[in-house]
């Protein structure tokens, strides 16, 4: 009988430790959740209108709708003039600090879902195989193009999804700058006397990546 219930005391303490667990869990999301019922209202209100000025599509740290620009994000700075007045606001990005004013460490949090956008400079040499044409990605608003066609070769006109962009009937050579639609994905076209070679032409574009993340916006007035 005793060796059966020393054999029971391992089984018992985890049984226990769980118990224990569960206790510390549950009153630390009780305490959590009283924390968040002794929050400022009118710091909740603050805090949520900046958050959706900061996603709207003139917000100032957007590229577009629930979409951050990065480069905006990483100039913001504490004097900016979009931050509430009288009230200490911290931005953060994945919890790091965009901008910060103040102690806002008593104050309201409201979190969003948001996208960061940046952009990288590519160069592209279409080998134009069976067309004179070539596809740039989604969301290139403008691109450089650089012509340098073979001897005898004349290119005349560019097209963008069928819109002419550039037009010389004497053949276009050097370098010229196109706006593109950012919203569409965008085929260029090339009006020539005979097939393209090989780096006839050259694309250079700003070609965007975007992240997920989550938009942190404390606000103690």
């Amino acid at each position: 009988m005793t060796e059966r219930a020393q054999s029971n005391l391992p089984a018992l303490a985890t049984a226990l430790l769980l118990v224990g667990a569960s206790v510390g869990l549950a009153v630390g999301v009780a305490a959590g959740a009283f924390a968040g019922a002794d929050t400022d209202p009118a710091d909740a209100r603050l805090a949520a209108s900046l958050s959706e000025r900061l996603v709207s599509p003139d917000g100032p740290l957007s590229a577009r709708a629930n979409v951050l620009s990065a480069a905006a994000v990483a100039n913001a700075s504490a004097s900016a003039d979009w931050l509430p007045e009288d009230a200490a606001v911290r931005v953060t990005l994945d919890g790091e600090a965009v901008v910060s004013r103040g102690d806002a460490g008593r104050g309201a949090t409201i979190r969003r879902v948001v996208l960061v956008a940046d952009s990288e400079r590519r160069t592209l040499e279409p080998t134009f195989a069976g067309r004179n044409a070539v596809t740039l990605p989604r969301r290139t608003a403008n691109a450089t193009l650089t012509f340098d066609p073979a001897p005898a070769t004349r290119i005349t006109t560019v097209r963008a999804n069928g819109r002419v962009v550039l037009r010389d009937p004497d053949g276009l050579d050097g370098a010229y700058d196109v706006a593109l639609s950012r919203y569409d994905t965008v085929e260029l076209t090339f009006d020539a006397n005979r097939d393209l070679a090989p780096g006839s032409v050259r694309v250079a574009y700003r070609a965007e990546v975007t992240t997920k993340a989550v938009l942190g916006v404390t606000v103690d007035a």
